[in-house]
């Protein structure tokens, strides 16, 4: 065995290599630099809508309104729970055994249903408001597509007339009209 096979051999890479490596990086930090400015001096709208994208949500919460007592504790004003049935009226797919059965739950005409089922060019039609809950279970029980229901809610004043004055009155949304309503 020889002494020259036992000694590592020193190899030179030419310059030019590492000149060269050293300038593709130092190309691309200034592609990067170069971009960032971009982004943050010309595209503001652009990046301020992506950051919001990502953390800004519109929730609609909704909220009954509470109850209006007077000094002893006694309720002017309750908020109970209704249904309102609506429809879609080209969805709607029923016999007239169902539509008579709707017509007589809900108490109004079997013309004057028709007549709101007929209008095909309305997307949403209100076929009655504020319908107690076991009147809108017996109506789900039907089962006839393209009638749904919503739930809302009626103010009830237990004393009547007496506070109107004061206490005012909401409107078929459950939205203040007058007074502290």
């Amino acid at each position: 065995m020889s002494v020259a096979a036992s000694v590592p051999v020193m190899v030179r890479l030419p310059v030019w290599r590492a000149r060269f490596a050293l300038a593709a990086l130092l190309a691309a930090f200034v592609v990067l630099a170069g971009r960032s400015l971009y982004l943050q001096s010309m595209r503001t709208g652009f990046l301020q809508e992506k950051g919001e994208a990502r953390y800004s949500r519109v929730l609609e919460v909704p909220a009954t309104r509470g109850r209006i007592v007077d000094r002893n504790g006694e309720a002017l004003a309750i908020s109970t729970p209704v249904k309102s049935v609506w429809a879609i009226p080209e969805d709607v797919k029923a016999t007239p055994a169902q539509m008579k059965s709707l017509a007589a739950l809900m108490q109004i005409d079997q013309r004057e249903l028709a007549r709101k089922l007929s209008d095909a060019d309305r997307e949403f039609v209100y076929l009655k408001r504020q319908i107690s809950p076991e009147t809108a279970a017996r109506v789900a029980a039907l089962g006839i597509p393209g009638i749904h229901q919503q739930n809302e809610y009626r103010r009830y004043y237990p004393g009547g007339e007496v506070m109107a004055h004061v206490l005012g009155f909401t409107g078929a949304d459950d939205l203040g009209q007058e007074g502290i309503e």
